[in-house]
């Protein structure tokens, strides 16, 4: 069997002004929402723009007057687990899958500009009539009470979209016809960002030179939890690459048993490197991701 692979086709459209009237397929529009529509403006909606008799191409709208650093059609990604990869595997499809975004920067966006609309999919009328059609969106923007965030839409609806479809209302509240819509703001919850994509494929090469496939992933994936939870300052991505090396071999050498000693080794090294106290306010949901990335590299070591 053939696999056939498409390069997604990435378009972008100006001067977007949001018409205050939408229409919904596979679902109707609740009472409350058509109120709404008239007292509120969307910060992000989807907008349908015809490319034939029988497909639409499906517009992200930027509709704030801010620029975004990135928009991400698709489903990202906290940690390597959540990709399946797996510790230990040397194979080239487990690699792809530790890279996080392999497949899908090609329709990794940067710099939307107000109004600006970017093409995320599209719809066709006859084939996908009966379909149940899922977009995953992230973007990220400020919060009701906090200066930065990341926005995740799960959009879902039978035959697609018609016409414009908001994702969040400027006060920050969920249109009812949204099966999800999460502002992510806690360090836990923070997706690691595409937009660190080749920054982070090019650590893991260097890693990979220098210790080898296994423990390249092992310190890689230390290195998303550092990053993640901010531990120590918030730094570039690769900038943290040596604490995570230390880590990973104080880990294997000191086979913790509890997020007490793994906090500790965390604190050991941060203190070496840079002022005691440096990173005294580690999280210890750090320390179990941590705590959990070792047993894991452990058990991948043992025979089968």
């Amino acid at each position: 069997m053939t696999t056939l692979t498409y390069q997604f086709e990435q378009k972008r459209l100006d001067n977007f002004k949001w018409s205050g009237s939408s229409k919904l397929s596979g679902i109707t529009a609740l009472a409350n929402d058509e109120k709404d529509r008239v007292r509120k403006q969307p910060l992000f909606y989807l907008e349908t723009v015809s490319v034939n008799s029988y497909e639409d191409d499906i517009y992200f709208v930027n509709n704030t007057n801010e620029m975004l650093r990135w928009v991400a059609p698709f489903k990202p990604y906290r940690n390597i687990e959540e990709t399946r990869a797996k510790l230990g595997d040397t194979s080239d499809e487990n690699l792809r899958k530790v890279t996080l975004y392999s497949d899908d920067m090609d329709r990794l966006y940067t710099n939307v500009l107000p109004n600006q609309g970017v093409r995320i999919g599209s719809t066709h009328i006859m084939y996908d009539s009966d379909a149940m059609m899922q977009w995953f969106i992230h973007v990220p923007y400020k919060g009701p009470d906090m200066h930065y965030a990341i926005w995740r839409f799960n959009v879902v609806e039978k035959g697609g979209i018609r016409g414009t479809y908001p994702l969040l209302w400027d006060d920050f509240s969920k249109p009812s016809h949204m099966v999800s819509c999460d502002c992510l703001s806690e360090r836990a919850d923070m997706p690691i960002e595409a937009s660190i994509y080749e920054e982070r494929c090019a650590m893991l090469d260097r890693l990979i030179g220098s210790f080898g496939i296994s423990n390249a992933i092992f310190i890689l994936a230390i290195n998303d939890v550092l990053y993640r939870y901010g531990v120590g300052w918030s730094a570039p991505y690769s900038e943290s690459d040596i604490q995570a090396q230390d880590i990973a071999m104080k880990l294997t050498a000191q086979k913790p048993e509890n997020v007490g000693v793994v906090k500790a080794i965390v604190q050991a090294v941060y203190d070496f490197w840079f002022n005691e106290g440096f990173s005294k306010n580690i999280s210890m949901l750090a320390c179990e991701e941590l705590l959990s990335l070792y047993q894991a590299q452990v058990a991948s070591q043992k025979p089968v």
